[in-house]
């Protein structure tokens, strides 16, 4: 009887064991990373909203017209659907609605 191969000694299983065992923590380190990375990015993304400090410019103009101004962009977003549009832009302002708000209410206060 012939025996193809080699048959294992016990310092090679034991070298087999290791290294399986280092392959499957390693695996769990990252599965357990990316888990930990998933929660700390969904507290810092949806944090709380701070309060606006009173605007005082020195410009008497400047201080009535800026809140129009985000009045204005927050209008903009709300009237704002358009199903070509990323997710993003249902929250936040496109530039070209930025720009228009700044000729409609600030713009035309400075020529």
């Amino acid at each position: 009887m012939i025996i193809i191969g080699k048959t294992i000694g016990m310092n090679e299983s034991k070298i087999f064991f290791a290294t399986k065992a280092t392959g499957i923590f390693a695996v769990l380190m990252v599965i357990g990373v990316f888990a930990l990375s998933q929660t700390a990015i969904i507290d810092i993304a949806y944090g709380e909203a701070v309060p606006l400090i009173p605007i005082n410019t020195g410009n008497s103009n400047l201080n009535n017209e800026l809140p129009l101004f985000y009045d204005c962009i927050e209008e903009a977003v709300d009237n704002s659907l358009s199903s070509t549009e990323p997710n993003y832009f249902k929250e936040e302002p496109t530039r070209a609605e930025v720009r228009g708000c700044y000729a409609d209410t600030i713009g035309n206060s400075i020529k």
